[in-house]
Parts: structure tokens; sequence; C-alpha cells
């Protein structure tokens, strides 16, 4: 029990703050969120770090599929890496298209918020399931630095998130818990996550230009407004797999990109938002 409370302590407030206070420079990254596509190339998108020491990306663990042979793949790449994953998404409660296989799909954010709180079973059971898949996916890496949203853009209610958070913490005593609420404040003394051009984040923070595309934003004031987090993330629609018209579920959409975009979606971080 002692130990249990002392692991949750170093992560939950001492870890976050270490890694700040020894991260001189900021991380730069690709948020490719729709990585666990089954139709994404995994070889085309790893020539986004061919010719860099560091792989820095993201992904969402759940909703483009179970299974994630790319991050796989990722994960075994020998070189240092720095990830930060989302386990379960919100947007699509906040939208009304959360496919089956999501964890809160046919909630709404105060339903889902219930239920964590008085740990219902059936959610609980399809949040540890995602939980442990990815703790079982991390578990041959090496050289990883790794930052776990419980929620993508959050709306859960704050006591809800905390305790989304505390598994986090207890399951993966290896990575830093990040809290990413979409309006609301970030709790506590904990790594905060905020999205678009402007998150207005104070230190310890990772910062994502998600749903603001980094081919409109200036990214020299981007970089100036995350000066203080540990990862800034560049953005574009195509890494959501997002095309025009009507909309698609994850599961069911298109994400053969050409190798291009990888290549200068890599460009684009190294040439503009590392701290050289």
């Amino acid at each position: 029990m002692i130990r249990s409370w002392i692991r949750y302590f170093i992560n939950r407030f001492l870890l976050p703050l270490i890694l700040f206070i020894s991260s001189a420079q900021a991380e730069g990254g690709v948020s490719y969120l729709g990585l666990c596509s089954s139709t994404w190339n995994c070889k085309d998108v790893l020539a986004t770090w061919q010719n860099q020491l560091k792989i820095v990306t993201g992904w969402i663990e759940n909703s483009f599929g179970e299974s994630c042979p790319c991050a796989d793949k990722i994960l075994a790449d020998p070189k240092p890496k720095v990830i930060r994953v989302h386990l379960i998404n919100s947007p699509c409660v906040r939208n009304g298209r959360c496919g089956k296989h999501e964890v809160l799909a046919g909630e709404s954010a105060k339903t889902a918020s219930a239920k964590i709180l008085r740990k219902d079973p059936v959610l609980m059971r399809k949040f540890r399931k995602v939980l442990m898949r990815f703790k079982q996916r991390i578990k041959p890496a090496t050289n990883l630095t790794c930052y776990v949203s419980p929620c993508l853009e959050c709306d859960l209610y704050a006591p809800a998130r905390k305790v989304l958070f505390g598994l986090v913490s207890r399951y993966l005593p290896s990575c830093v818990p990040v809290d990413n609420p979409y309006k609301q404040r970030c709790l506590f003394n904990t790594v905060c996550e905020k999205h678009g051009a402007n998150p207005r984040l104070s230190q310890p923070c990772i910062a994502d230009l998600d749903g603001e595309d980094g081919k409109g934003v200036d990214l020299a004031v981007y970089k100036a407004n995350t000066k203080n987090c540990l990862v800034r993330y560049y953005w574009t629609g195509w890494m959501n797999c997002v095309a025009p018209g009507a909309f698609v579920e994850p599961l069911k959409r298109n994400c053969e990109h050409p190798r291009k975009l990888m290549r200068k979606a890599g460009r684009t971080v190294w040439d503009y938002l590392l701290d050289h």
C-alpha cells in the first residue's frame, strides 16, 4: 500500500517536475493521431524521422482500431522515442459520433462522468481493456519517454478525469499521466495538454495544434506561445485521415497518405518547431 502511494506520488507530482526542470529545450513532434488505422503506411511514416536522432509522435490508441502495428514498429525502433498517446476519444461524445467500439459510445459527458465515479463495471472494464492493451504495447520498448492522456479533448467532469488519471498512474508507472480537458482547467499539479495555436499553457505542459491546421498557422508564434512546454506537436487534418464530404468514422477512414506528406511534416517540425 505504501509503495503504491509512493509510486503514485512520484508519477503525479515529482516526475513531471523533474522532466520539466531537466528539459532545457521543448521536444517537437508530429501528431499522427490516425496512426493506428489499418490503412496507414508505416514504412512511409517512419521516413518522417529518417534523418533525425529521435522519434517524437503521438496517436489515439483505440479509435482507429485495437491493433496498431505501426505503433509497434515505432516502439521497436532503437532510437530514443517520445510519445504522447490518448487512450479514449471524447470529441465523438461531443459530436454524437462515437462508434460502437469507442469506450464512451452511447454516453454523454454527464452520464459517463457519473458512471466513472460510481465505478460502473461495464464502462470501467472497457477503459481498463484499452489501458492494459497499451501497457502490453509499450512493454518491449526501450529508450522511451511516455506521456499518456486518458481522454482526448476531454469533456468528462474533473472528478471523473481524476479517477482515470489515477488508473493511468497505477498501471503505467513508467509513463507520465497527462490531463487534456476540452474547455475546463487541468487537474491541479499535472502535466496539462491543450490544443490550438495559442493554448495558453504554463509549465509543465504539452501543446498540440490538433483542430487548427498547421498549414495556416504562424509556426514562429506557436513556438513562442509554447516555449514552456515539454513537447509541442504539429498537426494538419490529414493526420486524422479527415477528407472533405460526409463524416466517416475512424475505423472506416482511408489513411493512405503519400510519403511526401510525411517527409514534409518531419521537415516542418525540424525547421520551425525545435529549439535548435
